[in-house]
């Protein structure tokens, strides 16, 4: 399901998106040193407000980019890190049962399912898992026997068990 192109293309995207928050913060930053130190050698009494505004809208305007542009985009390269990593399990059972609703898994968009590992439709052998909601949806029968591959709860890849 995931290949090093994935990895490749989210770490360019977090590249731009880091640039897009950090340069406009950074000329914003430049320019209020720059109005500081002109007011300092002015004596002016009034440009460190212009200073005071640049400093809390630079400040700001990376505080948002980064919560809500790039952190989303690092979110999602640490788990591609997980899913092409080694670190995986293996869990065979009956595919149970598969969400229609996106949910949130550690700021990741997930469908939730169940797979089933017991010999009996016993609910305690029911397992959580979370399916990526920018991956194509599984191509499996609710009721199919199919292993999973995942680290943690998130499904690395999925194959019919027969």
């Amino acid at each position: 399901m995931y290949t090093q192109e994935d990895m490749r293309d989210v770490k360019a995207m977090l590249a731009k998106r880091w640039a897009a928050a950090a340069v406009p913060s950074a000329i914003a930053l430049i320019c209020a040193i720059a109005v500081f130190i002109y007011g300092r050698m002015q004596r002016s009494d009034s440009l460190w407000m212009l200073t005071a505004m640049l400093t809390v809208v630079g400040g700001a305007y990376f505080i948002f980019c980064y919560g809500v542009y790039v952190r989303p985009a690092a979110i999602y390269r640490r788990h591609l890190t997980f899913m092409l990593g080694d670190r995986m399990r293996t869990t065979t059972g009956v595919f149970k049962f598969f969400s229609k609703d996106v949910t949130d898994h550690d700021g990741l968009e997930c469908y939730s399912m169940l797979l089933n590992v017991g010999e009996k439709d016993d609910p305690e052998d029911d397992r959580l898992f979370y399916y990526d909601a920018y991956k194509p949806l599984p191509a499996f029968e609710l009721g199919e026997r199919v292993t999973v591959l995942s680290n943690d709860k998130m499904v690395s890849s999925m194959k019919s068990a027969c």
